[in-house]
């Protein structure tokens, strides 16, 4: 894809970093965009191959410039709040950040660019279904909303304009890097055990788990941001993509898989939490696309046990994804 302009929005995040690093190496002219032009992720992104634009997407007036200036062929739209918890206390701002930014870059993108682009955005397993009787929406959080009018904005935007965008809805992402997910979380838990253990400190409190029997499907987020590739290329437009394995595990198998991968025993607090697990995720539009996943978790528990660089150092050190 030598030469074809990408914009990635969310650069400096989990996702975004890893979607930089591929993209480039693929040899696309990458070019993520941070909110603030002293970031020190400037630098991170310049060492992976890509350009840095600075914009707040929130404001129509930047994102109009921010398309004229960049005029992409391609947009991965992977900005966004992705905390249900905090929703509660700003759902306005959930509903600015994840939906309108997304009308933004789609409007502005629409005038600059004609029907030259290609528009893939990150949603979420968390969506929820609309009464089909008409009756009144009942989303379980403000994130959820959000995510929903999302989705319904980028298949609307296809069905409005005949704008080529999709949806994708990644599982919950593992890997190295800056995530602040369950996976990374557990993995810094068991690198500060070790450090204790090596000064002959005592052992940090135990990591509190929900429960042992909550069940997630966890996808590595490289093989993610591969999935974005194909979604960009050739996913069919107003399409919603699920990106997952197809495998749930629960939480007792991910704590099993740390400590098998760290070679001693963690002592976990286990909660009595009784939330019910997402229904499995059916990866089959994409899988029919090409794609598979191809990053076996063993070697995701691995290696975000083995980044002790600290998130975004990890890239500054590899200059990889």
């Amino acid at each position: 894809m030598s030469g074809v302009r990408l914009l990635v929005t969310g650069a400096g995040g989990f996702c975004g970093l890893h979607a930089c690093a591929f993209f480039a190496r693929r040899g696309y002219e990458v070019v993520g965009v941070l909110r603030h032009a002293d970031d020190p992720r400037t630098a991170v992104l310049q060492r992976l191959g890509a350009g840095a634009e600075f914009c707040d997407l929130t404001d129509r007036t930047e994102v109009d410039r921010l398309i004229a200036r960049v005029r992409p062929e391609r947009i991965l739209h992977l900005a966004g709040l992705s905390s249900a918890g905090p929703s509660w206390r700003e759902p306005a701002r959930y509903l600015e950040v994840n939906v309108m930014a997304a009308v933004y870059l789609l409007e502005a993108a629409r005038r600059e660019m004609g029907d030259r682009f290609r528009f893939a955005a990150a949603g979420s397993m968390l969506r929820f279904d609309w009464p089909p009787d008409g009756g009144a929406p009942r989303p379980p959080h403000p994130y959820s909303l959000s995510k929903t009018l999302l989705t319904a904005v980028v298949q609307s935007w296809h069905h409005l304009y005949g704008t080529a965008a999709v949806v994708a809805e990644p599982a919950n992402l593992i890997g190295p890097g800056p995530s602040l997910g369950l996976p990374a979380l557990i993995a810094a838990h068991i690198r500060a055990l070790r450090r204790a253990r090596l000064a002959g400190a005592p052992d940090p409190a135990p990591f509190r788990l929900s429960s042992l029997t909550e069940r997630r499907d966890y996808v590595d987020v490289r093989d993610a941001v591969r999935a974005y590739e194909v979604l960009l290329e050739r996913g069919e437009p107003g399409r919603v993509y699920p990106i997952a394995t197809g495998r749930q595990r629960t939480l007792g198998e991910v704590a099993a898989a740390y400590e098998r991968a760290a070679g001693f025993r963690v002592e976990w607090l286990i909660g009595d939490s009784d939330a019910p697990s997402p229904p499995p995720a059916d990866p089959s539009a994409l899988t029919a696309l090409g794609w598979r996943p191809e990053i076996p978790f063993a070697r995701s528990v691995a290696d975000t046990l083995d980044d002790d660089a600290g998130g975004v150092a990890w890239f500054m050190r590899t200059g990889q994804d």
